[in-house]
């Protein structure tokens, strides 16, 4: 029969979506720990420090800790709305000032920023769904402008995770996985541009 058995399937998306979850947050300790050596500003980092989170709680969801289930929802929708487009605004600020200023506004007035994002995050459906093509169009126009060929990879590939989506599969493969590994990419090349200008 080419019927698959449900309860097999739901096994095999929690054990490959715990590996792809733990290659996320690998990704962001990397990414972390390598732009800290160069730079030790908490506010650079503070994106990846976000999904990587995120990804760690999805991690234990997938692996079958269903306590973490509603906390790795509201993480994965701070990391979505606020840790990426953080990261990307921040990036294309350095990149824009050609790493001259580490800070978006100034150092010390980046938290009320973050902040504000999170606030807008949790209160304004509408702004949470803003924030990501925004800051995306920006960092698109600072890449293109100083030709950083790590952030025009990085977006191609954050707008490949969103194309995967979460549900379904693709043949074998768990979308999620993909979408995973695509953002794993997408935050490696965004680690890359950000250190090739600091």
């Amino acid at each position: 029969s080419l019927c698959v058995d449900p309860a097999k399937a739901v096994v095999s998306t929690q054990s490959t979506g715990a590996i792809s979850d733990a290659i996320l947050a690998l990704t962001c300790l990397i990414s972390c720990y390598e732009i800290f050596l160069k730079k030790e500003d908490v506010f650079v980092i503070y994106g990846f420090i976000l999904v990587g989170i995120a990804a760690t709680a999805g991690a234990f969801k997938f692996s079958g800790c269903d306590s973490v289930r509603d906390l790795h929802k509201s993480l994965s929708t701070h990391a979505g709305a606020v840790g990426m487009p953080w990261l990307m605004l921040l990036c294309a600020s350095i990149q824009l000032n050609q790493g001259l200023k580490m800070s978006l506004v100034s150092p010390g007035w980046d938290i009320f920023v973050i902040l504000g994002m999170h606030v807008c995050t949790i209160q304004y459906e509408n702004t949470r769904q803003m924030l990501l093509p925004a800051t995306l169009i920006g960092l698109l126009y600072a890449a293109i402008v100083h030709t950083n060929h790590f952030h025009l990879l990085g977006i191609a590939l954050l707008c490949l995770s969103s194309v995967f989506g979460i549900t379904g599969q693709i043949g074998p493969v768990h979308r999620v996985d993909l979408s995973h590994f695509a953002l794993c990419g997408a935050l490696y090349s965004f680690k890359c541009g950000l250190i090739s200008i600091i």
